[in-house]
């Protein structure tokens, strides 16, 4: 049986290995696409950051540290509010700006100065998020810091019921009064002595992923049908089954090779997102406790977070080697090809359905915490603690759920081997249904764009990527800061050709910041002269001060109007098409990294198709031709392709004109700050036009590309590949902070608008 697990494993390999490494990158992928924070969230540097910061300090030092962050922010936020009310220009601002001044005039006069500096944010890009991800840290860090108090409680409940059980004997035999008394023995003797706090986020990507979880369960899937389902469509049980020892050796075997291919494709994928983790957010001290975590307080495990990674590794393998080994019961004792994938989904839907709407306090409770769900995903079984009431009696969770993985496990491969000996359904019959489907053979073009959409899967890739591009540009957030909006309001209202009236508003204005600065200016002679107190001076020049806040935002005025009396041009409020022409935000590089992905995994089997079935030699004998034919799949691939590149662009301008307007379409690029330098005079409409024919056009090289390569390698899988590493690599490094990597790719051609420097 040792000599046969090696060629078992080397057709699933063979078979299987392309699959398996896709698996791989669709997991990296995802893991970093759900994980990458909007402009509203803080960056995951900034969970490395903080634990760099708060690594060196003790428990106590940690909060106050935190604290004072958020204390610092409050001043900030005050000054913000005086700032904002005083823009108002309106009686009740100036009244509530003076209210404020009146009652925190210390906190006003101490904070202001660094309000101005405006480099007073540590981890993130606004006050709003900073001061979010701050009282998260704060949380966390103090759920961490009261585990004393949380074991002293469980030992005062310890020491309340003995006192009631001497007046009420019968209390001592309830459940409650046994998981009290149960709950204390367990965490006996536990302190916070090797516990060092750190952000939890890590630990949640490098180990909690439902993408990494069903992209495993789908490898099974590909596992259990390599074993048995195809060997069973070859009919050769017949032969293997008469062999001496055949059934035990064989079948041992293919169980050996499933339980091998379940560890480490765990450990593949997983080792993947630990990877990824410690890159982006950093993870705590594998040697520390593992109630260094906040969501892992309540454990009762005396294990480090490095032995918590192992054996939720182990937990892991060995529930998806039960899964995959009813798997291959069922496609034994199954002679239909569909049987297999029918009864895994519905075993996994209803378990999920239990897992969902089984209540937490129910007395089937078991079965929500014990499915396969749940123990696929062992966070609660290690990182929790919670005793089942079995007849009265306190069952830890962890030792149910072991021994149920066991009984499971032992089921699975024992049903296994006593199906393969009966041996009644050793091969598979094929069903063949036909669906009536509109006939697409009139036209060569609607023929072929029928082969690639449908047959060939590409309207479900395309589909799945234009998703993924929607939910990032749509559900993209846009931070308007009080100064933004300032420069907002400010341009909205004098936007458009200059007038007599627009230039007369804009002078005022820069005449009202001209007087606050040399009254600061005089006031600050009078301070060195002696002529007034400094106190008193401060105290004068605090009014003038909050009228320049804004100056730095007002000087994006001036730019603009300086080049409009100059060049004659437009006034324009900018912001927005900043984000829209990727000069600001988040680029181009997400979406072109997307598309690219989309073009390659969409058309690499265009071409190949035809190989597959040894299409090309009566293809080349029709009226058409083969000449035709390629034609024909070209042009669907370009409609295709001129669709996808393009609807980015609805997607990003909807985002994006919520927040910022984008008016005056008819004003010339060249009159936007950042195209000041643009020698072409053209309306911006035109521009944006043309900037959608670029990157139509970058992406119909890429096809180009695709589909030669394709025709060289006549592969389909080999061409995915080649594909991928030509044009989705370079992006991909880019996106993961190997910046120079973009120009080893077509993204400075797509991105035209962003990386080239006009202005």
């Amino acid at each position: 049986m040792i000599k046969q697990i090696p060629f078992e494993l080397e057709k699933i390999l063979r078979k299987k290995g392309l699959l398996i490494l896709l698996l791989l990158l669709i997991n990296v992928f995802l893991v970093w696409y759900f994980n990458k924070p909007s402009e509203l969230e803080p960056s995951l540097s900034a969970y490395k950051a903080v634990s760099r910061d708060l690594s060196a300090l003790g428990a106590e030092e940690q909060i106050e540290y935190l604290n004072s962050i958020l204390e610092d922010i409050d001043g900030l936020n005050t000054v913000e509010t005086v700032t904002n009310f005083q823009l108002q220009n309106t009686d009740y601002g100036r009244e509530m700006a003076e209210h404020i001044l009146r009652t925190q005039r210390d906190i006003y006069e101490k904070y202001k100065d660094i309000y101005a500096a405006g480099d007073y944010l540590r981890y993130t890009n606004s006050l709003k998020t900073e001061r979010t991800f701050i009282e998260g840290i704060l949380a966390e860090c103090e759920t961490v810091a009261d585990y004393d108090n949380y074991i002293k409680s469980i030992e005062d409940n310890k020491n309340l019921l003995n006192g009631v059980s001497i007046f009420h004997k019968n209390e001592g035999n309830t459940f409650s009064a046994r998981n009290i008394e149960k709950s204390f023995y367990d965490h006996e003797g536990m302190t916070a002595k090797n516990i060092r706090f750190a952000p939890s986020r890590g630990v949640k990507i490098a180990s909690q992923s439902l993408v990494t979880d069903l992209l495993l369960v789908l490898a099974v899937f590909l596992f259990a049908s390599g074993l048995i389902s195809e060997e069973k469509e070859k009919g050769l049980f017949y032969i293997t089954r008469a062999t001496r020892g055949g059934v035990a050796k064989s079948l041992g075997a293919k169980i050996a090779a499933m339980l091998i291919c379940c560890f480490s494709v765990t450990a593949l994928l997983f080792g993947a997102n630990f990877i990824y983790a410690e890159v982006t957010t950093g993870i705590c001290d594998l040697s520390a406790s593992l109630q260094s975590i906040s969501d892992f307080t309540e454990s009762n495990l005396r294990i480090t977070l490095g032995e918590y990674f192992l054996l939720r590794y182990l937990i892991k393998s060995v529930v998806l080697f039960t899964f995959g080994a009813a798997l291959c019961a069922v496609a034994i004792v199954s002679s239909r090809g569909f049987v297999l994938p029918l009864c895994g989904v519905g075993f996994l839907a209803l378990d999920y359905a239990a897992y969902i709407f089984i209540p937490a306090y129910s007395k089937f409770a078991p079965l929500k915490y014990l499915s396969f769900w749940g123990l696929v995903d062992p966070k609660d079984l290690l990182g929790g603690y919670l005793n089942f009431n079995i007849n009265e009696y306190p069952v830890n969770r962890l030792t149910l759920g072991i021994v149920i993985i066991a009984v499971c496990l032992a089921g699975a491969v024992a049903a296994a081997f006593i199906l393969f000996a009966k041996g009644r359904r050793l091969e598979i019959r094929r069903i063949r249904i036909v669906f009536p489907l509109p006939a697409f053979h009139g036209r060569l073009v609607l023929h072929e764009a029928h082969k690639i959409l449908f047959t060939n899967r590409a309207a479900a890739v395309l589909l799945i990527f234009l998703l993924l591009i929607g939910y990032g540009d749509l559900g993209q957030k846009y931070t308007l800061s009080v100064g933004e909006e300032y420069y907002r309001n400010f341009m909205l209202s004098v936007e458009g050709k200059l007038t007599d009236e627009s230039e007369e508003k804009i002078l005022t204005e820069n005449a009202r910041y001209e007087n606050a600065f040399k009254q600061i200016e005089l006031i600050e002679k009078m301070i060195a002269s002696g002529e007034i107190e400094r106190a008193e001076g401060e105290q004068l020049k605090s009014a003038y001060q909050a009228q320049t806040m804004f100056y730095p935002y007002f000087t994006r005025v001036m730019e603009q109007y300086d080049h409009a009396k100059e060049h004659g041009g437009t006034l324009i409020y900018d912001t927005g098409y900043g984000y829209l022409f990727g000069r600001r935000g988040k680029g181009f590089l997400t979406d072109y990294l997307l598309l690219t992905l989309c073009v390659v995994f969409a058309f690499s089997n265009v071409l190949p198709i035809e190989e597959r079935y040894s299409s090309w030699n009566l293809i080349s004998a029709t009226a058409k031709g083969k000449r035709k034919i390629i034609i024909s799949k070209i042009a669907v691939c370009a409609v295709c392709v001129t669709i996808t590149a393009a609807l980015p662009w609805v997607f990003r301008i909807s985002s994006v004109s919520k927040v910022f307007p984008l008016g005056v379409w008819a004003g010339s690029v060249s009159d936007l700050p950042m195209y000041f330098d643009l020698a072409l005079n053209m309306p911006i409409r035109v521009f944006i036009t043309l900037m959608i024919i670029l990157q139509i056009l970058t992406f119909m090289i890429v096809m180009g590309a695709v589909l030669l390569i394709s025709q060289r390698l006549k592969n389909g899988a080999a061409t995915l590949f080649a594909g991928l590493a030509f044009f989705a690599v370079p992006p991909t490094l880019a996106v993961m902070g190997i910046d120079f990597a973009k120009w080893f790719s077509l993204y400075p051609l797509y991105a035209l608008s962003s990386v080239v420097k006009f202005g």
